[in-house]
């Protein structure tokens, strides 16, 4: 089957406001390329405005009617946090689905800390944890939270027991965090009553230039890895597109189908139990 193929068999989106968080590139731009496909109206939330405008304008080329809009957004800043909640809420209250796909593995070394949390844990985790604080009580029914998890997330870490005295050990924080992520969707899915549907997603093994901000080296020996092991951003991109879906119910945890679910067109299983870390969440109130 071919990427078109299963987009052409996932409801039309006409006249449905889709806000996504990260989408200028990687498996965000192709989730973008998707939604203006299926006729969505977009809204990106970036904090590169230059960025936007280019990839807005590269876009449009393709997607003619395509309406896009921006908003400034940093998930690392709190400020900007809050002030992206409000001018959706002023502006696209009655939005269809919010995309929490912003995300990093791990930022340059003069970045290391934000607000006492390791950047990695603050921009993927806490950040997105307060987004949904935030906006949660302006969302009416049938509104769509959608959580861009990870194959990593899975990985044993141990038990943490704070968020922010994370050593810099290759892959702890992104771990960490993604588990963060996960935690977030099994609370507002099973533990807390809410009126939004929470859906999570996972893209699987996918080249999308994550791993940007690492040493040469790991650079280079990560860049064969995925072209041996890895599906393009526009295949990982379809479990979100999936989660957009009239047919897929709330609560969905949705994965690439496939040995180990890292690659493959998209599939919903059961969220595993061994994954069901409610204590990430506790963690956030903590501290």
């Amino acid at each position: 089957m071919s990427i078109q193929k299963y987009l052409d068999g996932l409801e039309d989106l006409t006249g449905k406001q889709v806000i996504i968080t990260g989408g200028t590139s990687g498996i965000g731009l192709a989730i973008v390329k998707h939604l203006l496909y299926k006729n969505a109206d977009v809204v990106i939330l970036a904090r590169n405005k230059k960025k936007y405008d280019d990839t807005r304008n590269h876009l449009l080329e393709k997607f003619t009617n395509g309406n896009i809009d921006f908003i400034s957004f940093d998930q690392s800043n709190d400020e900007s946090i809050k002030n992206a909640v409000e001018e959706i809420i002023k502006n696209y209250p009655n939005f269809y689905a919010l995309i929490l796909n912003a995300g990093l593995m791990q930022p340059k070394k003069y970045i290391t800390m934000t607000d006492g949390y390791p950047t990695t844990i603050k921009t993927n985790y806490v950040g997105e944890a307060l987004f949904i604080k935030c906006i949660l009580p302006y969302l009416k029914e049938e509104q769509r939270i959608i959580l861009q998890g990870s194959l990593g997330a899975g990985l044993c870490f141990g038990k943490v027991d704070t968020l922010k005295k994370q050593k810099p050990k290759m892959f702890r924080q992104y771990f960490i965090s993604k588990a963060g992520v996960e935690a977030l969707f099994y609370h507002y899915s099973f533990k807390e009553e809410t009126k939004a549907s929470f859906y999570l997603v996972e893209p699987g093994v996918t080249n999308s230039g994550i791993i940007r901000d690492y040493n040469p080296i790991i650079r280079y020996l990560g860049s064969i890895f995925l072209k041996l092991v890895s599906h393009s951003p526009d295949k990982a991109a379809l479990t979100a597109m999936k989660a957009l879906d009239m047919k897929t119910k709330k609560g969905a945890y949705i994965v690439p189908r496939g040995l180990c679910t890292y690659r493959g067109f998209p599939k919903v299983k059961a969220f595993p139990k061994r994954r069901q870390r409610e204590y990430l969440v506790d963690l956030l109130d903590q501290e």
